[in-house]
């Protein structure tokens, strides 16, 4: 794992820092401000004992985890933090017995007894000192190495939604040219023909546009918005389509529902082109939409047509984008299956609102 704090600058980090490590110095010497009766003392005892941790935390933090733990295991590790602790309980007894006791010798009368002979080998082989003593140099490495750790972890969440929003935004590009060239065909067939429902397909192509340029820029849009797009896409289609085809649309739905933009739309687009523009006979599409508790279902049933045109790659780039989008937008919240049967194609769409 890298600790490596990359978006602060370094001034503000060692500000930080410093702050940090003057909150463990008061907080260390003010809880032993009791046993010294000299100021000075105390802040020599407690001064070079920051020291060393800062000393213990960088080694670990900046070296020890990035250069061993990362890239020779555990072990290796491990042994290595043992080491430092004995190098560093080595300095510490060694600060205490060349100075500390020859410079304050009241001090340490009590302390002394504790021990068979004030020497340098017996303070530093008593397991108790070292223990007791590796703890204390320890515990701010723990508390910067979990801090660090937060902070990590809150920079790849945010660069995993940074990247989830930029792959719907791909996506959300990707389906609106599908949607509108799909349009753009069924206006050119009817201006050839010059037909006087050019102008109602023109109403209805610029009330999507306006919905797909200014309404549906978020991540969730209300439902009814949704709903009222999906009625004027398919008074667009029936123009084209006239008696070829039978649409119920059934919806019952309550409150202020949001969903994401453009998933229904995508299936309703599919099943005209791919059920009804292929269709020889007069082609049905049941569309029902309603809302239990926080669940919504949508459900989809077009005619299958007799003779199929194969597929071209264009044709399930909208469903492909539509899949992509749930598993962004609604993870382990949605449910989607589509049937395909002998005579119809069935798509059933749960969400959990």
């Amino acid at each position: 794992m890298d600790f490596g704090i990359k978006p602060m600058s370094i001034k503000r980090e060692a500000l930080l820092h410093l702050l940090f490590w003057s909150c463990v110095f008061v907080f260390s010497s003010a809880s032993a401000s009791w046993y010294y009766a000299d100021t000075w003392e105390l802040a020599e005892v407690y001064g070079f004992r920051t020291l060393l941790q800062m000393v213990m935390a960088y080694a670990i933090i900046g070296f020890l985890v990035p250069k061993v733990l990362n890239k020779r295991g555990n072990v290796v590790f491990s042994i290595s933090v043992l080491l430092l602790f004995a190098l560093i309980h080595a300095l510490c007894t060694l600060y205490l017995v060349e100075y500390l006791v020859p410079t304050y010798p009241s001090s340490y009368e009590t302390f002394l007894k504790r021990f068979d002979a004030p020497t340098f080998r017996s303070i530093y082989f008593n397991f108790n000192q070292f223990f007791s003593k590796s703890l204390y140099y320890a515990y701010p490495c723990v508390i910067l190495m979990a801090v660090l750790f937060y902070r990590e972890r809150q920079q790849l969440l945010e660069l995993h939604e940074k990247k989830r929003e930029a792959e719907l935004y791909a996506l959300k590009n990707q389906l609106n040219p599908h949607f509108l060239f799909n349009t753009l065909n069924s206006l050119y067939l009817l201006a050839l023909k010059k037909s006087d429902k050019t102008v109602r397909v023109i109403e209805n192509l610029s009330h999507i546009l306006d919905y797909m340029l200014y309404r549906c820029d978020k991540k969730y849009v209300q439902l009814k918005d949704e709903l009222l797009l999906i009625n004027k896409y398919i008074e667009l289609e029936q123009i084209r389509y006239g008696k070829r085809v039978n649409v119920i649309f059934d919806e019952s739905i309550t409150g202020n529902e949001e969903i994401a933009p453009l998933l229904f739309l995508t299936f309703v687009e599919n099943a005209f082109k791919h059920g009804v523009s292929q269709e020889v006979d007069t082609a049905t599409i049941q569309i029902q939409v309603e809302n239990k508790e926080d669940n919504l279902f949508f459900r989809l049933r077009n005619t299958k047509p007799k003779v199929s045109v194969e597929a071209s790659g264009r044709r399930n780039l909208g469903l492909s984008n539509v899949k992509k989008q749930l598993e962004l937008l609604y993870p382990n919240k949605h449910r989607l299956n589509i049937i395909e049967k002998s005579n119809t194609y069935l798509t059933e769409l749960e969400l959990c609102l």
